[in-house]
């Protein structure tokens, strides 16, 4: 998981109030607390507006003052310049109803995520930035965001996660004849590349009307003019983009030419790095910086011996400690041994990894697919077997080995790949249009200015 709300420290000076000395605090202290009730009586209480109502729910001012905030110090800690404020107060509310929304959606189907599975995230986020939890609790307080908020944050990550992996990417389906003529496409030279790209997504509903067409035309001509005039990408992707991480600058990293869309890859081998691209794909009119091209060469493997594995993790936390973790752990193994359980229902309920919503399916690991020391153990394990708690740097897991093979790997390999590739390919539409009729099904009104242009 990236961490995409830990942000620089800065100076604090809060403790400095307790340098007071003694002696006069207590001499002080009647006055003061005189003045202080004085003060507080006569202030202006500020008051809590409504930002957005979002079905039965609401945003408020202060929510959205805050969420502001913090998407502009992570826009500074990427030096990525500020878009106008009314732009990212207007991008940032549609974020945050969008959230709403999916939050709403998961709670409604009964998808939950508990203390443990949120405690586990944020270890996990801690470690991945070699921190320890309160080490992370306290970045973030000196930034002034708030533990509280920083959890809910990450809670409502988790359930989008859950629920666009059970709404979206467990019905996307890959049949074996577009893999096919996927591997016959990518036979031809050049079809390894990987392009560093950056990317502008300007979209219109479902079903649009032309009106609702020619405005978001308008909004990618003027996002385009300005990128092609060298505005900075990374603010007009914070100001003009609908997608994730639009307040990442629209970076999309680096991405191998075979989980792009064929028209795309072809457009992309027309140019080079630092052109800018624009393009219409579906229900969207995106704007693309080429950044990088690379060959990352060809990688081959012969008789290859697979275990199809699957898996339930929990991860240590401030809450639930590690003998806890392990005490769980063997609880659920002993239910399984002893047939009182279902391995796939258990993982869904208990598990903190991703897996958990396919039953905590790893499918066909090969060699090298896993940490060392996580391969080994499962070396040891006979098909069928379920393992003891086993510590990995992931957490502790109870595996169950379901089958093994060897074959020859090129061949096989390549179609998992495909199969991966084909799925990110679907995944980047299927997800935008399963949040546009999200958005269209929901009832929502906005109480803010819309930005000026």
């Amino acid at each position: 998981m990236k961490l995409t709300h830990l942000y620089a420290v800065c100076a604090c000076a809060l403790l400095s109030l307790g340098a007071v000395n003694a002696d006069n605090a207590y001499a002080q202290k009647a006055p003061a607390k005189k003045e202080a009730a004085a003060a507080h009586k006569n202030a202006p209480v500020p008051v809590d507006r409504i930002a957005a109502v979002v079905n039965h729910d609401v945003i408020t001012e202060i929510q959205l003052q805050q969420r502001i905030h913090q998407v502009a110090t992570n826009l500074r800690r990427r030096n990525i310049p500020l878009p106008p404020m009314d732009n990212l107060r207007d991008q940032t509310l549609d974020r945050m109803i969008l959230e709403r929304i999916i939050e709403q959606k998961a709670r409604d189907t009964g998808i939950r995520i508990d203390d443990n599975m949120l405690n586990g995230a944020i270890e996990q986020i801690a470690t991945n930035n070699g921190l320890t939890v309160p080490q992370l609790e306290k970045k973030l307080a000196a930034d002034g965001i708030s533990v509280p908020s920083f959890k809910s944050e990450i809670r409502s990550e988790l359930l989008t996660q859950r629920l666009r992996e059970r709404d979206v990417d467990d019905k996307i389906q890959i049949p074996e004849s577009e893999i096919d003529q996927y591997l016959k496409d990518q036979s031809g030279p050049g079809k390894r590349m990987e392009y560093r790209l950056s990317r502008i997504v300007i979209s219109f509903p479902e079903n649009p009307t032309k009106a609702e067409v020619e405005a978001a035309q308008r909004t990618a001509s003027r996002a385009l003019e300005q990128a092609q005039r060298g505005a900075d990408f990374s603010q007009l992707a914070a100001k003009y983009s609908v997608t994730p991480e639009a307040m990442e600058g629209g970076v999309m990293g680096w991405v191998p030419a075979g989980k792009l869309p064929p028209f795309v890859v072809q457009a992309l081998q027309n140019h080079k790095a630092g052109d800018i691209i624009p393009l219409q794909a579906g229900n969207s009119f995106q704007i693309l910086k080429l950044t990088g091209v690379r060959d990352p060469g060809e990688q081959a493997q012969q008789g290859v011996r697979q275990t199809h594995v699957r898996h339930i993790m929990m991860r240590p936390s401030n809450v639930t400690p590690e003998k806890v973790v392990i005490q769980r752990l063997n609880e659920i193994k002993s239910r399984l041994d002893k047939g009182d359980g279902d391995f796939q229902t258990l993982a869904r309920l208990h598990s903190a990894d991703p897996s958990g919503t396919r039953g905590g399916d790893l499918g066909w690991l090969y060699p090298g697919d896993v940490p060392p020391e996580m391969e080994q153990q499962l070396d040891k394990l006979s098909v069928g077997e379920i393992s003891e708690p086993i510590r990995t740097p992931y957490g502790w897991h109870i595996f169950q080995v379901l089958d093994r093979r060897t074959k020859s790997g090129i061949n096989e390999r390549q179609r998992e790949q495909a199969r991966e590739a084909l799925r990110e390919q679907k995944l980047g539409d299927a997800v935008l249009d399963w949040e546009r009729r999200l958005r269209s099904e929901a009832y929502v009104e906005k109480r803010i200015n819309k930005p000026t242009e």
